[in-house]
């Protein structure tokens, strides 16, 4: 920096850099030392050249959105982008709505060995043949962003070690919670917390089907029938209610979580097929809501993941999650809890995730950026070397409902296996009889999830034959 006398006999600064890096032109025909058409070469070397695999929702709004709001991007980043190649099985669905110049094709082969891509984004929604696209675009040195959870909890580690050995980047915000930064807060935000829990509902199109349940009093049939004419479950919705998809949104979270490998077996998932009406209102006159809850914590006994219906109490901040919304509790050594709520799906939500990552990758500088050793937010020789223990031991207190006969000493009897089982009751509920049949319903003070495997067949057989044993977790405060 220079000080300069002004003609006004003032002062004022000027850089000596200032003329050096002028774009050239007549008065400055040089950049560096470089001609015109040389600057114009530096520049097109700094694009980012970015390809799609796939053409639906996520992927047409990734690439609308991104036209619409192309200058507010190159406002933000350091490497312009450029997106060169789509390809798709149906193309004519894609002509006329890429940027002008862009490749459309059903070769997605030549697209993940295109040498002049830098980066590919996956948004097909397939799991073996996006396996197979991916390791060859990693191999190629391309940097990969996808928003496929089941891909990346299936075979993650493959993918992962492979980005590692080539050191490019895998990006993923879209897959989890997709108006939720969750992925770049475990990674980055909360990256000097040691994590101890992270729970969530993280499936929409479940506690679409809970809240109806709950809000309107409707059962299952009709609160599903009710998701798939809005557009919040799928003609075959087994994979939302069934807990898969949220169970593979939790193997990734464990893992960015609590530096342990991507881990899919690991988790315990059960769905919500089976919620009575019963439940849900017994639930709501003992003071909670049920959710589909996912949670990664940190035990003594070793890290315990697990996806089921649980009992939320109505006062918490997961219980005022509604209609198809996500929700997440963070519980860090320094953060303290912090709550994350927003969109879990949608064409739109999901391409700001996919963006978000794309602008991430130009701020790294593009194609010269290396990656993979931090894709997880942990080295990956850390990942590699570590030696997890997975508790399958839940310890929280139970919510259990029995039908019973409605007859003398049947209170008795049941009381009785929870004494020989040393399990312990906090609130105990018997319901007004209807048809000779009675529901009692308990909720316990904490104990381990073994002990109620133990009582199981004591309380069916005190039921009787023919009755039902309903047993759900119960989310405590510090959960």
């Amino acid at each position: 920096m220079l000080l300069a006398t002004h003609a006004d006999g003032g002062f004022h600064l000027r850089h000596a850099v200032q003329q050096e890096i002028r774009e050239p032109n007549d008065e400055y025909p040089d950049f560096y030392g470089k001609s015109r058409e040389s600057f114009a070469d530096i520049t097109a070397r700094q694009l980012m050249k970015a390809a799609v695999l796939g053409f639906g929702n996520v992927a047409a709004a990734t690439i609308e959105h991104f036209m619409r709001n192309e200058d507010l991007i190159r406002s933000k980043v350091r490497t312009p982008i450029e997106f060169v190649h789509v390809a798709t099985r149906s193309p004519a669905r894609a002509q006329g709505r890429v940027p002008q110049g862009c490749h459309v094709s059903n070769d997605c082969w030549a697209l993940v060995n295109d040498v002049d891509v830098d980066v590919v984004l996956e948004l097909t929604g397939d799991v073996a043949l996006a396996r197979q696209l991916l390791l060859q675009a990693l191999a190629n040195r391309k940097h990969v962003i996808t928003a496929n959870k089941a891909l990346l909890a299936q075979h993650g580690e493959e993918i992962l070690c492979k980005a590692d050995e080539v050191e490019r980047s895998v990006l993923f915000e879209g897959a989890v919670a997709v108006s939720i930064p969750i992925i770049k807060t475990l990674r980055e935000s909360a990256a000097a917390n040691r994590i101890s829990s992270i729970t969530g509902v993280l499936n929409g199109t479940s506690n679409y089907v809970l809240w109806q349940m709950s809000e309107h009093g409707v059962d299952f049939a009709t609160a599903i029938a009710d998701a798939q004419r809005k557009g919040y479950a799928e003609a075959n919705p087994s994979l939302d209610v069934s807990g898969e998809d949220a169970a593979h949104k939790l193997t990734l979270l464990a893992s960015l979580g609590f530096g342990v490998p991507i881990n899919f077996g690991a988790v315990e998932f059960q769905g919500i097929e089976a919620i009575d009406q019963r439940d849900i209102q017994f639930a709501q006159r003992l003071g909670y809501r049920i959710k589909l809850i996912a949670q990664a914590r940190m035990a003594s006994s070793g890290l315990f993941v697990s996806v089921r219906p649980t009992l939320v109490p109505i006062a918490s901040m997961l219980a005022q999650v509604g209609e198809a919304m996500n929700g997440i509790t963070l519980q860090g050594d320094l953060l303290g809890t912090a709550f994350l709520y927003g969109s879990g799906a949608g064409g739109r939500q999901t391409a700001s995730a996919v963006l978000a990552d794309l602008i991430e990758l130009a701020n790294r500088g593009g194609s010269a950026n290396t990656g993979g050793a931090f894709n997880m937010g942990f080295r990956r020789s850390h990942v590699a070397t570590r030696n997890v223990h997975y508790s399958r031991e839940h310890v929280a207190a139970f919510y259990i409902r029995l039908t019973l006969d409605d007859q003398a000493g049947m209170l008795a009897k049941v009381s009785q296996v929870l004494a020989d089982t040393d399990v312990s009751v906090n609130v105990l509920l018997q319901d007004v009889g209807h048809g000779g049949q009675t529901d009692l319903i308990a909720i316990t003070h904490k104990t381990t999830s073994r002990q109620l495997r133990n009582m199981l067949p004591k309380l069916q057989e005190a039921a009787g034959p023919g009755h039902s044993v309903v047993i759900h977790p119960v989310l405590g405060e510090v959960d």
